[in-house]
C-alpha cells in the first residue's frame, strides 16, 4: 500500500496547477524507513505467487495494520476474507496436493505476518503521521485500499 501511496502522492504532484491549487496541499505520503525490508518480502512473495497477488497481499496487510492503528480506517473484513481466501486457493483453478496447499496457504500466512511486523515496527512511532494520511484520503473521498470502508469523514486519534 505504501507503494501505491507514494504512486499516488506522485502523480497529485504531477497534476497540472489548477484554481484548486490554491487549497490547501495534501498531505505528503509517509516514507518508510523499512522499504527495504518490505522490498525483499515483496521479491519472495512475487515469486512464491506472482508479481499481482504479491501488491494484493500487501495492500491487505497495510489496510489491516492501518485500521488497527487509526479510528477513521475500518477494514472491510468480507472483502478481505474474500481476497484472502482466493489468494489461499492460488491462480489457474488447478488443484494442489493437499500437502502441498498446505504448504502454499503456511507460506502465505508467514508473509502476511511478516508484512504485518514490518508495517507494525514502522508506525509503531508514527501513528499520527500514518493515520493524518489516512484520514486525509478518505476526508477526499480516495481512500488508498479497496480494503477500506468509507466513515463518517470525522478526524479521529490514532487507536491506543
Amino acid at each position: 500500500m505504501w507503494k501505491s501511496v507514494t504512486a499516488l502522492a506522485l502523480l497529485i504532484g504531477l497534476m497540472p496547477a489548477t484554481a484548486a491549487a490554491t487549497e490547501e496541499a495534501p498531505v505528503a505520503a509517509p516514507s518508510l524507513k523499512f522499504e527495504p525490508a518490505l522490498g525483499k518480502i515483496d521479491q519472495k512473495v512475487a515469486k512464491l505467487m506472482g508479481e499481482e497477488s504479491q501488491q494484493a497481499l500487501r495492500l491487505m496487510a497495510e489496510a489491516a495494520v492501518l485500521s488497527d492503528y487509526c479510528a477513521a480506517v475500518n477494514l472491510d473484513q468480507r472483502r478481505f476474507k474474500q481476497e484472502f481466501d482466493a489468494l489461499a486457493a492460488g491462480t489457474g483453478g488447478e488443484k494442489r496436493p493437499t500437502a502441498e496447499q498446505r504448504k502454499f496457504e503456511n507460506l502465505l500466512s508467514m508473509y502476511f505476518g511478516v508484512y504485518v511486523g514490518i508495517l507494525v515496527a514502522e508506525g509503531t512511532d508514527r501513528r499520527g503521521e500514518f493515520c493524518g494520511f489516512a484520514e486525509e484520503a478518505l476526508k477526499d473521498q480516495r481512500p488508498i485500499s479497496r480494503f477500506w470502508l468509507t466513515t463518517s469523514g470525522v478526524a479521529s486519534t490514532p487507536k491506543p
